[in-house]
C-alpha cells in the first residue's frame, strides 16, 4: 500500500522543510567554495542532488523505504553533520555550524512529537 499524505502539518513541519531546502542550498554554495567557475557550481549541485536522493529514498514521509523512527533520526543528523562538514570545507564554517544545530534541533523536536 502506498504511503498516505501527511496530515496535521504544523509550523515545526514548515521549519523542517526549510531546513531541507537550506541543506541543498548550503551544499551548492559549499561546492562553489571547492573550485572556481562552473566546476564549483557543478560540484555543489552534485552534492546537493546526492543529499536530495538520500533524503527522498530513506527519510521522506512519502517514501516507500522510509527508515524507522530512531534509525531515521540518526541518519538525518548524520546527513546534517556531513553537510556542515562540507560547508566548513567550502569556507562556510559559521553557516555550517548554525545549520547543523538548527536542523538537528528541529528534527529532534519532530521525533519527540512523533514518538
Amino acid at each position: 500500500m502506498p504511503p498516505q499524505k501527511p496530515e496535521n502539518l504544523g509550523p515545526l513541519d514548515a521549519v523542517a522543510f526549510l531546513c531541507e531546502v537550506a541543506m541543498f542550498v548550503l551544499l551548492v554554495l559549499a561546492g562553489h567554495g571547492f573550485a572556481d567557475g562552473w566546476r564549483g557550481w557543478a560540484i555543489g549541485v552534485f552534492l546537493g542532488l546526492v543529499a536530495v536522493g538520500i533524503w527522498a529514498q530513506w527519510m521522506a514521509p512519502t517514501s516507500l523505504r522510509q527508515l524507522d523512527h530512531p534509525t531515521r533520526l540518526v541518519a538525518q543528523i548524520m546527513l546534517f553533520v556531513a553537510t556542515a562538514l562540507y560547508a566548513a570545507a567550502g569556507g562556510l564554517i559559521w553557516a555550517g555550524l548554525v545549520f547543523v544545530v538548527v536542523a538537528s534541533g528541529v528534527f529532534i523536536a519532530l521525533a519527540r512529537d512523533e514518538a
